[in-house]
């Protein structure tokens, strides 16, 4: 795989530039929408075209040196993400137990205790005006050039559905809430581990990010919990939060590119912790891995309601087709994922060791979905020089799923951003799924990763 040379200008220096620019961006308010917009908009080649096309300068295959670049912060921090004086709600002795009671808390006392996996309630959080300006000119992905409706595919199953009564992104029986989907990122480096609120969680995808590192996008709507650590958002976002209908986007921050695409997208209600309230910081961990939040304030001020189902169903009692498999790995280039049915659920290993939330149960999972997806460049860098990509979740692709110790080889097709993913075998037979918790692991077409 061809790699692009660093760039002329030095990583610190393109930093500083990038840290500028943001400030530029929120200074300038809502000035610069229009430009975003127009970037989505403009005449030229049709979402079909831009997902098939052999992209030169996007594709992480490519020997082209793209035109310009913007660096990732090499402080630990990418511009824009909220550093540890600018947190809202910072508490100087908070732990990720204990969420301040409003925005105006300065201190809480030190919570050693394991996390809990239910919210606290509290102020519904508000926003404030900023962000969404930045000068996209430099991106070269895939994603942030779609509008929610542009056709990519052809459909060919129906989206999913659910009987009154079932939850939307479990296929469990239970009252419906009438709030969105709440979709979080969450660190998965190793300060940031034990993370807190991944077994709460409906959905879970797991994606790559510069340097080969993993990030979690957790999806939550049956149940409230504390989340964290928060960290950043990428570009492969918009791909994982538009089909859940007006979901809430929950994150650390973004460099000006990618923030400024993250907010221009109709539907999301933007929490970008440096312009929301309800985030703090846990004392008993460092930065930038010790911010966390909780989903309850959140949906309360939240607008919209239900996610769409994400998957079809068994019924009771159904047979479960597929052979049988009760052991996968995914070998990111910087993290590997192992899991293991054990007769009941799926269990979660990584890194060769048993991974637990901070609670000290074991991630676990009912169904376990890899979906192969195209990877391409976003003209963006790390501080080390390395790409920053963006992995294409619309369009169609291979998929293989994992569900009651079977292994089901089959097909994801999106035809829009706005629209569900659906999961047919080659004959067009849809593929149903335990009712519970779903982790999706997105993974580079023909990478191999999938073992």
């Amino acid at each position: 795989m061809a790699a692009h040379a660093p760039p002329s200008l030095p990583i610190r220096l393109l930093a500083a530039l990038a840290v500028a620019g943001l400030v530029a961006a929120a200074c300038g308010g809502d000035g610069g929408s229009t430009a975003i917009e127009s970037a989505g908009d403009g005449a030229g080649p049709t979402g079909a075209d831009r997902i098939a096309a052999d992209r030169d300068t996007g594709s992480i295959d490519a020997d082209d040196e793209p035109p310009a670049r913007l660096a990732l912060g090499d402080d630990g921090y990418d511009p824009g993400e909220v550093s540890p004086t600018s947190a809202p709600d910072a508490g100087a002795g908070a732990a990720e137990t204990t969420p301040p009671t409003s925005a105006n808390t300065t201190t809480t006392p030190p919570d050693t205790t394991p996390a809990t996996t239910t919210g606290s309630g509290g102020a519904p959080v508000t926003t404030v005006g900023g962000g969404g300006g930045g000068d996209t000119a430099i991106y070269q992905g895939v994603l942030g050039g779609l509008t929610r409706d542009e056709s990519v595919a052809a459909p060919v199953a129906p989206a999913p559905t659910v009987a009154a009564g079932i939850l939307p992104l479990t296929g469990l029986p239970g009252t419906v809430p009438g709030h969105p989907a709440a979709v979080v990122k969450i660190d998965n480096g190793g300060p940031a581990r034990p993370q807190t609120g991944l077994n709460a969680a409906d959905i879970v995808f797991e994606e790559e990010v510069e340097g080969g590192i993993t990030r979690f996008a957790a999806v939550f709507h049956s149940t409230s919990s504390i989340v964290g650590p928060v960290r950043s958002g990428r570009t492969t976002d918009i791909g994982l939060i538009n089909g859940l209908g007006s979901p809430l986007l929950l994150y650390s921050g973004a460099n000006q590119v990618t923030d400024a695409l993250l907010r221009a997208q109709p539907t999301v209600q933007n929490r970008n912790a440096g312009t929301s309230s309800g985030y703090w910081r846990s004392s008993s961990r460092s930065a930038p891995s010790n911010l966390y939040t909780d989903t309850a304030p959140h949906w309360a001020s939240a607008a919209g309601g239900p996610p769409p189902p994400q998957f079809a169903y068994r019924a009771d009692g159904a047979a479960v087709a597929g052979v049988a498999d009760d052991a996968l790995t995914v070998a990111y280039r910087g993290n590997t994922a192992a899991w293991a049915w054990d007769g009941s659920a799926w269990l979660r290993s990584q890194g060769g060791s048993a991974h637990r939330t901070a609670s000290a149960e074991r991630v676990s999972a009912a169904n376990v979905v890899v979906v192969e997806t195209r990877e391409v460049a976003t003209g963006m860098v790390d501080s080390s020089g390395a790409t920053v990509p963006e992995f294409v979740f619309v369009g169609s692709g291979k998929a293989t799923v994992f569900t009651a110790g079977m292994r089901i080889d089959g097909t994801w097709t999106r035809p829009t951003l706005g629209s569900v993913a659906t999961l047919t075998t080659a004959d067009g037979s849809v593929i149903e799924l335990t009712p519970g918790r779903t982790w999706v692991q997105v993974v580079r077409a023909g990478g191999g990763l999938l073992r």
